[in-house]
């Protein structure tokens, strides 16, 4: 599915004074590793949040273990949340601790392997309650914040990727709702100076910058954007600021960076929380996949920006012959945008599955063909198994590097090398 852009009136922002430096690192939940690279080296990672459940006690959306599926498999750097991991309002530190622990459960495929950063939603931290009962005395700030901090580190904070910049922001601090101010905003003019030389700076927050336009009526008046967000803008726009990610609207929308100084404004909220628009007007289930590569004609960045509605991209076994394994990678998302400044497709990196250790020891076995079909059949070089270990259940578990997916079905075969 892809949505137009409607115009909006590009708003004029006033001024903001600048300051100096950052020391406020942010955590990752589920528990992962966030592993360096060299400056300038390409990356990706993807955006999404708003996963909340429905109500009290409700479980959580199905299409968030489906989100975090498909991550797994593409195995980005990283993934940015933007807030309401939980539904909170809880009565409770247990009841809220528990509520952490299946959203940890939901992101079990990228546990240990993907790092997760988030910035807290109106659902995680609950202005003017506290953790106790009776029940009208509800679970909220220290509790909600000290929680969060638990899981996420700082309330606001950035950490460095690849030489470029990431930063966090609170916009539900108790009594400053929808706003940054104070000292998180003299923080972050710090921040920003401090990093004024990176290649790239993404920000991410819970409250919009800029509403959808085509939003329901009745959200679009309870869902307020960031007040001072010109100050913001005036502030951005003398640092490189590429894009801003939001969240709170559960919805799909990109304010375009040429109506606001070269930075993209997007609301991403569509990680499975109640929709708020029908799908034509961007109520539907999303995550986005960003990427900055090297432009090999000029060696400048090129960022870009693919929205993927979840529940296209997934293995499935297939019946192999004797002595052999088979599987099918599907993807029938459009993870290629174009065609001006088509990005090369992705290649998946967290590609498991597990085979039975009668195939053959982990020095036997290798991948012997990976067969494109679409519109021709292709078969694919290159791909080889990056890891194998013993599973339970008399099997081994390997991991592929797997072959760049567009849009197509792959099938996979596994076998004892040839004289093993």
């Amino acid at each position: 599915m892809r949505l137009r852009n409607f115009a909006v009136p590009l708003l004029l922002c006033l001024a903001a004074p600048l300051g100096a430096a950052t020391d406020r690192p942010l955590k990752s939940f589920p528990e992962a590793e966030l592993k360096p690279k060299d400056a300038g080296a390409d990356m990706i990672f993807v955006v999404s949040g708003d996963n909340r459940a429905t109500t009290y006690d409700a479980p959580l959306p199905r299409v968030l273990r489906t989100i975090f599926s498909e991550i797994g498999l593409i195995r980005p750097d990283f993934v940015i949340w933007t807030g309401d991991t939980i539904y909170g309002y809880c009565h409770t530190r247990e009841e809220l601790e528990g509520e952490y622990q299946a959203f940890r459960s939901a992101a079990r495929p990228i546990e240990g392997l993907v790092p997760l950063f988030n910035s807290p939603g109106n659902h995680e931290i609950h202005e003017g309650q506290t953790c106790s009962r009776p029940a009208e005395k509800l679970c909220g700030p220290p509790c909600s914040e000290d929680l969060f901090r638990d899981h996420f580190g700082y309330l606001y904070g950035s950490f460095d990727y690849a030489g470029a910049h990431f930063i966090a922001l609170d916009t539900d601090v108790p009594g400053q709702r929808n706003t940054i101010t104070g000292e998180q905003l003299a923080w972050l003019q710090r921040d920003l100076e401090a990093n004024k030389g990176a290649r790239a700076i993404f920000v991410f927050t819970h409250t919009e910058f800029y509403s959808s336009p085509l939003i329901d009526a009745d959200q679009g008046a309870s869902h307020k954007a960031v007040t001072n967000r010109c100050e913001l803008q005036d502030l951005f726009r003398k640092y490189p600021v590429k894009a801003v990610f939001s969240g709170h609207e559960h919805i799909y929308w990109r304010e375009p960076a040429e109506q606001h100084d070269g930075i993209d404004y997007f609301v991403a909220g569509g990680a499975g929380a109640p929709l708020y628009a029908p799908p034509n007007r961007g109520g539907f289930s999303h995550y986005i996949v960003v990427r900055i590569t090297k432009d090999p004609a000029t060696s400048k960045d090129k960022i870009s920006y693919v929205v993927v509605e979840p529940g296209r991209l997934y293995l499935e076994d297939a019946p192999g012959a004797p002595g052999e394994h088979q599987f099918w990678i599907i993807s029938s998302n459009d993870f290629i945008q174009g065609p001006k400044d088509r990005p090369e497709p992705i290649r998946l990196r967290g590609v498991d599955f597990e085979v039975p250790e009668s195939l053959g020891s982990c020095d036997q076995l290798e991948v012997t063909e990976v067969t494109f079909f679409f519109d021709k059949t292709l078969n694919i070089p290159g791909v080889s198994i990056a890891s194998c270990s013993p599973a339970p259940g008399g099997k081994l578990r390997l991991n592929i590097d797997g072959p760049p997916i567009g849009q197509g079905s792959f099938l996979v075969t596994v076998r004892k090398k040839a004289g093993s």
